[in-house]
């Protein structure tokens, strides 16, 4: 006689132990997994991210600190910024911009991941304000790059595949050129998409911008007011610049209407109250920079009124009298802590980033004007460029640096800088300015444009660009340069590529070669070749 099988034996210990893998396995799976580093977020948080990233990683660090000292902003008198002032290892190292290198690429890869969420197909289809905004820092941080470095891996690089196999780890190296079509395709569909809405379940970006607040309609602007700026960087090489010069004017005038709508990214806001202006506090924490001797002669020979209210001592005492202001010699200087007098900047710990002013759209029309031969124009929109930057940016320094706690702890109250008046700027315009922008117009709009862009080293990029830009037109000598170093072909003309790349992509590695290639080879906008 055959003996009966429990069947419901079996069955219920193979589920027992079916069941005793699976919670073994989920365990494991909850094990393995940070709940503190999501693999994904909704999109709106990626902006948050990609604002500040952009604003404290990029505008307002390293590569703008060292424009600050080839531009003749600062003069570097410790350690790195120093050797930048001496042109010693720091313009050719693949170690100098690193951080920043890496940076834009995280960027630029955060903003295709926001790009491909909200377009057709993707987990947040619909969300269109969400996506142009994306694309408009896919242009801006793309622009930042191939402005600072060249030709650079675009069309292979920040890989959404990757590290899944098969990913491009080695992306090649495109032409300037193309990128710059990239950047303009991008600011292009940022125009339509800002003109839908944001639909898709995930929600809008409301506080999550922190900039504008989800404003589609300040964020329109801000893409027509990079596409006048980007326009202007590719002058020397239009095809047709009377056709160009006109797009910017007209670009400009569908951006900021005044100096509320900037484009800025406000620290107290964006960082917290417990953080700071990045180039505040660079200065706190390393005391690299001082007063430039060339940026106060140019202040002083022009009766500007801000050559009395921007410097202080070493001691965070105000230099009220400009001809006392012991600013540090450019390219000869002494490495020094605690010696030159310093830009008051360096304690304006609440001081907003700058992405993109008013003012400067009023200098972009400013030389558009200047180079159609409307004297006229032009002037009208140097006058509104400077007033702006006086009354906007300066008495916002002054407000910040006379009551930041910072200050008044460490200074026993405040530094007792005071804004300009009106009256004094319309004088400094009608009388020291005028006579100038008569003689030469273009030379006037862009030293004005150099004086405004001073300060916290949220638009030294811009500077540095527009140098750059007169040297490709031969009209470099507009803004003199005083360090010694640069007629002995030592200006670097561009950024060297970051040491991650240099020493992991082959393509990257041989553009770099020694480095040298910063001081011989301008980037294609410049009049180079790559």
């Amino acid at each position: 006689m055959k003996k009966k099988i429990n069947l419901s034996k079996w069955v219920m210990i193979g589920l027992g132990v079916a069941f005793l893998s699976s919670c073994s396995q989920s365990i494991m799976d909850r094990i393995n997994t940070n709940p503190d580093n999501p693999t994904t977020a909704a999109s709106k948080f990626i902006v948050t991210d990609l604002e500040t990233s952009t604003a404290f990683n990029i505008v307002g660090a390293d590569l703008s600190f060292y424009a600050s000292v080839y531009i003749e902003h600062e003069v570097g008198t410790y350690n790195q910024m120093w050797d930048a002032e001496l042109r010693l290892t720091q313009p050719t190292a693949s170690s100098t911009y690193d951080n920043a290198w890496v940076q834009l690429y995280a960027n630029y890869k955060n903003a295709k991941i926001v790009i491909a969420n909200c377009s057709t197909g993707g987990s947040e289809a619909g969300n269109n304000i969400t996506k142009g905004v994306a694309e408009i820092f896919a242009a801006y941080n793309l622009a930042i790059l191939t402005d600072m470095f060249g030709d650079v891996p675009y069309t292979q690089a920040a890989d959404l595949t990757f590290p899944a196999a098969g990913s491009n780890f080695q992306p090649a190296i495109d032409k300037q050129q193309a990128v710059y079509q990239g950047i303009f395709a991008y600011l292009d569909q940022a125009i339509t998409d800002l003109q839908g809405n944001d639909t898709a379940p995930t929600g809008s970006l409301g506080a999550q911008d922190l900039m504008f607040g989800g404003d589609k309609t300040r964020w329109l602007k801000f893409a027509y007011g990079l596409k006048a700026r980007y326009t202007m960087h590719l002058l020397y090489r239009s095809t047709n610049q009377t056709q160009d010069l006109q797009n910017i004017i007209a670009w400009a005038n569908k951006s900021f209407s005044s100096a509320n709508e900037d484009a800025k990214y406000n620290v107290y806001q964006g960082y917290g109250t417990s953080a700071s202006s990045p180039f505040a506090q660079f200065y706190f924490d390393r005391d690299y920079f001082s007063a430039s001797q060339s940026f106060v002669d140019k202040l002083v020979a022009r009766n500007d009124p801000r050559d009395s209210t921007l410097f202080m001592t070493a001691g965070w005492s105000l230099d009220k009298d400009p001809s006392k202001i012991y600013a540090a010699p450019n390219g000869t200087t002494a490495q020094l802590m605690d010696n030159y007098d310093m830009s008051i900047y360096s304690l304006a710990f609440m001081t907003p980033t700058d992405l993109q002013s008013y003012h400067e759209l009023q200098f972009l029309k400013a030389e558009a004007f200047a180079r159609l031969g409307n004297q006229d124009s032009a002037w009208v929109c140097l006058e509104k460029g400077v007033r702006s930057c006086i009354a906007t940016k300066i008495t916002a320094l002054v407000n910040d640096v006379n009551s930041d706690p910072t200050v008044l702890m460490y200074n026993g109250g405040p530094l007792g800088s005071v804004a300009i008046p009106d009256s004094d700027v319309v004088k400094y315009l009608n009388t020291d300015v005028k006579p100038l922008f008569q003689a030469n117009p273009l030379r006037e709009v862009m030293v004005q444009k150099y004086l405004a862009f001073y300060g916290g080293e949220g638009e030294a990029l811009e500077a540095y660009n527009d140098y750059r830009r007169l040297q490709a037109f031969g009209q470099a000598s507009f803004i003199t340069l005083d360090n010694p170093l640069d007629a002995q072909g030592k200006f670097p003309l561009r950024y060297s590529y970051g040491v991650s790349d240099v020493s992991a992509n082959p393509n990257v590695a041989t553009a770099y070669g020694n480095g040298q290639y910063v001081y011989t080879a301008p980037v294609w906008w410049a009049g180079g070749t790559n």
